[in-house]
């Protein structure tokens, strides 16, 4: 069978495909269907999909200097295809979250938000507003390295960042990963996991007791 080493070189998520890029020069593209994983060859300027490869060629994925995937759209003993980085992304985030069966979901973390004092006004569909949601201290947050995992040979941080929600002054931790090479408060990626601790808010709602006397006179 015939081989083709290439190099990752982007992500076209708006066309679902990823774009490599060949290690022999001079360089030929090719493009792999983040859907069904077929291959074809590329376009040099816009990365538009070509022709179909023939299965009787081996593509390998070369990272680090080392060949980090066996692709092709034929069958072969040692296939290992190409993992995209939107399932690399998926299979990190349900792969932590069974390590950590407490952890919640964002439309949990949402539902809590909406549920403490001032959330109210938010909660009917037709008044919700994302921006309160979000109106978060950035100024103040923490954040902890709580595990690893590595795609193309990058190696990633999985992260604890502790955010306060300005309105209600609700402390969560939401788990994120970026490159290990960013630096401390670098731009991360959500894993849409969350967790916090069960508080008290009663002694952050006004007192009622003279308001409900007074009515009662």
């Amino acid at each position: 069978m015939k081989k083709i080493q290439v190099t990752y070189f982007f992500e076209d998520s708006g066309f679902c495909k990823d774009v490599f890029k060949s290690v022999d020069i001079p360089h030929y593209y090719y493009n792999r269907d983040t859907a069904s994983g077929v291959w074809y060859t590329s376009t040099p300027d816009y990365y538009a999909n070509d022709r179909r490869i023939q299965q009787d060629v081996i593509i390998e994925v070369v990272a680090g200097g080392r060949v980090i995937a066996l692709d092709g759209n034929g069958d072969f003993e040692g296939k290992r295809p190409f993992v995209p980085f939107n399932e690399f992304e998926k299979s990190l985030a349900n792969s932590f979250a069974g390590q950590q069966p407490k952890l919640r979901s964002y439309e949990e973390m949402k539902a809590k938000l909406l549920s403490l004092p001032g959330g109210e006004a938010y909660a009917d569909p037709h008044r919700y507003w994302e921006n309160w949601v979000f109106n978060l201290d950035f100024r103040h947050v923490t954040e902890q390295i709580v595990g690893a995992a590595s795609w193309m040979g990058v190696e990633f941080h999985i992260l604890a960042i502790q955010y306060t929600h300005i309105p209600t002054g609700f402390v969560f931790t939401n788990y994120r990963f970026r490159p290990a090479s960013l630096p401390s408060g670098s731009d991360s990626r959500d894993l849409l996991l969350y967790d916090w601790q069960a508080e008290d808010l009663s002694a952050a709602l006004p007192d009622q007791s003279g308001i409900n006397k007074n009515k009662e006179e």
